[in-house]
Order: C-alpha cells, then structure tokens, then sequence
C-alpha cells in the first residue's frame, strides 16, 4: 500500500493540481456561461430553437471528446492530446468572434465542446492518479463556480467595452495562455498503475441501471432551464437583461449551498429522502420562477433555491449509484452529457413552440421522470454516502 502511495506521489504536486484544474475549467467554460452566450447570440436575431441548437452543439461534442477518453486515457500522450485540444479551442473561438452565420458559429462550438471533452478526459485520467481525489474534486467545484459567477456578472460590462465577439476573445485567450505551462502535465497513465487498474470487477446491482438512466431526465432540467434562464428572466419575471445575468450570477455563488447542505448531511437522511425532497424543491422552484411571483427578489429566490436542489441532488444520485453498481458510475458523465445536449435543444423548443407553459411542462415532466427512475429503486436502509 505504501508503495502504491509513493509510485501516484508525484501527481499530488501542487502545480500540477493547479494546472489540470485550470485545464477542466477553462476548457468547458463555454458550457458553464451558456446564458451569456445566449445573450451574445440573441443579438443575430437567432429563434429560440436556433439558440438552443447552438447550445446544444457544444455540448454533444464534448460527450463524444469524454467518451473517447475510454480508448485513450491509457495509451496516448497527455501533453500531445491537451495541446491539440487547446489549439483547436482557441481557433474555434476565434472562429465565434468573427462570424455571425448560424451554421458555423454551431460548427465552431462543437469544435471547441470536443476539446473541451479531451481535456475532461485529462482531468479525470490525472485524478484517478492523485492521492486525494475528493479534495481536488471539491476544490474544482469551487473554483467552477467563482469563474461562472465572475463571468455571467461581467458580461454586460464585456459586452459594452468590446461587443459580443469580447465574450469568445477572453476564452481563446484564456485557452491559448494555458499552453506555455503544458510540461507542468504528467506525460499520461502511469504504467504501474494502469496494470493494477486493468482487472474490472463484474459485481453490480441491476437497481443501478434505473438509477444511471435517473441522470437523463434530471439533467434535461437543470442543463435546459439553465441554458434559458436569461428568457426566464425576460418572459416570466419582466426583468432587463443585466439584472436577470447579474440575479444568476448570484444565485451560481448561492449554489454552492447545494454541496454544503449534501456534506452536512451525509448518511443520516439515507437516499430516499433527500432525493425525493430535492426532487420536490426543484419542481416548486421551477414553477415559482415561471408563474410568479414576478420581481427581480421572487426572481433571484427561485433560481437559487433551483440551482442549490439540483447540485444538492446531483451529490445524492452519484451517492445512489455508487452504492447500487459502483461499475456504472463512469457512464455518468456521458449520460450528463448527452442530457445537457437533450435539455438545452430540449427546451428551446419548448420555449418556441409553447411558451412559458411548455417549459414548465417539460421541466415538471422530466423531474417526474427523474423521481420514476429514483425513487422505487433506492433501497430504504440509511447508506454511508460520500460526497467530494
């Protein structure tokens, strides 16, 4: 056991934890300030169909740029991957900055969603290596959600000094800086560990299937009512756009309740209660955003009550999966992916084609769904749950 500590030692290197920290946030920025991005396009004169397209690209991207990472993660070049992630990134970006066509601003996204899924792939091969992988998680976790609220606040303001192509120019650069330090990045999968990892255990419950299905439905909502929370804002609340984005970008620090609270609790509720109650808050935070009562307080009350259930909820389905196959829990990341690429096209066209009415119907829908796949399959006895 020691032996094993000291071959992973050099991976818990302080610059190194910065460094692929920075790689995972950055490289899927585009995805935690969609509501900004939103705003950029909606200048274009694009539908709300067109703009969840547009959202949704990048997003199916950097599923298939995860899922590659199965075949990879052991063989290739960490350093060789991340540069040729990061150049493509910034070039697409660059690509937003200039261009005003649908089409290709939606190629170019999915260009910078599939770097951004090979960086995700260097950020979770580095942390299966680490000494403490919890504590790096929580750590990014924290970080994430400073940048997302820094970003969504500042947007007026990069708006106003540089227009809509300023949004795409900070991240290429943000990108484009992060390749000077790339040697700081272990060369890949260390050999030693990689053979140790290599025999997979076929022990697994079928309840687990339910519940990995359960990320879908609950992520449609979160991904989908986030990707539009700006409409949200304008339909339902009647706010202007620079109260609504500086409104979520409060409600992204508040959210970080949603991982206190899991902490905190831990075991002693079991599963089935605080899945279910989360279930219920988020269902009664979404229809209080959408029927009122309508002001920029009530507005702001709700997202964040919303935005502090569902990251409180992702923490208790990872728990529940884990503890019902723990050999599914690495198709959770997919299946989030291809949920948030579901959701945003999801209710974009909800949005067009229904209004206020038809998004709440797809949100309240898809939570029933995500309690259908939960609930009856959660076994009762109090769990050991751990959080990062």
């Amino acid at each position: 056991m020691i032996r094993y500590a000291e071959r992973r030692r050099p991976f818990d290197a302080p610059e190194r934890i910065a460094y692929v920290n920075a790689l995972f946030i950055v490289g899927t920025l585009g995805t935690l300030i969609t509501p900004a991005l939103l705003a950029a396009w909606a200048k274009l004169g694009w539908t709300q169909s067109q703009l969840g397209l547009a959202a949704a690209a990048e997003l199916a991207t950097l599923t298939i740029g995860s899922l590659s990472g199965l075949y990879w993660q052991r063989r290739w070049n960490w350093r060789r991957v991340t540069l040729v992630a990061l150049l493509v990134a910034t070039l697409a970006n660059g690509v937003c900055m200039v261009s005003t066509d649908f089409v290709t601003i939606c190629v170019a996204r999915g260009v910078v969603g599939l770097g951004g899924g090979l960086l995700c792939v260097v950020y979770s091969a580095f942390v299966a290596n680490i000494h403490s992988p919890g504590r790096m998680i929580a750590l990014t976790t924290f970080v994430q959600i400073c940048v997302e609220a820094a970003m969504t606040y500042s947007t007026t303001s990069v708006f106003e000094w540089f227009g809509s192509a300023g949004l795409f120019a900070v991240m290429a650069v943000l990108l484009l800086l992060l390749v000077a330090p790339l040697r700081i990045l272990p060369v890949g999968w260390p050999s030693e560990v990689a053979s140790a990892a290599d025999p997979v255990s076929t022990e697994g419950s079928w309840r687990g299937y339910p519940l990995l299905l359960a990320f879908l439905p609950y992520v449609v909502v979160q991904a989908g009512v986030y990707t539009f929370l700006g409409e949200f804002g304008r339909l339902a609340a009647h706010l202007p756009l620079d109260q609504t984005l500086r409104a979520i970008a409060i409600s992204i620090v508040l959210s970080s309740l949603g991982s206190i609270a899991a902490y905190v609790l831990n075991d002693r509720g079991g599963l089935l209660l605080p899945i279910a109650g989360a279930i219920a808050v988020m269902a009664g935070a979404v229809c209080t955003m959408i029927l009122g009562p309508h002001s920029l307080a009530a507005f702001l009350a709700s997202i964040a009550l919303l935005q502090i259930a569902w990251i409180f909820l992702n923490c208790y389905l990872y728990s529940a999966l884990i503890a019902a196959n723990n050999l599914l829990v690495s198709a959770a990341t997919p299946m989030s992916s291809f949920g948030s690429a579901l959701g945003a096209s999801a209710m974009g066209f909800a949005l067009e084609r229904g209004g206020l009415t038809g998004a709440l119907g797809l949100s309240v829908g898809a939570l029933g769904m995500t309690a259908f796949l939960t609930i009856p399959f959660l076994k009762r006895r109090a769990l050991r749950c751990t959080f990062a």
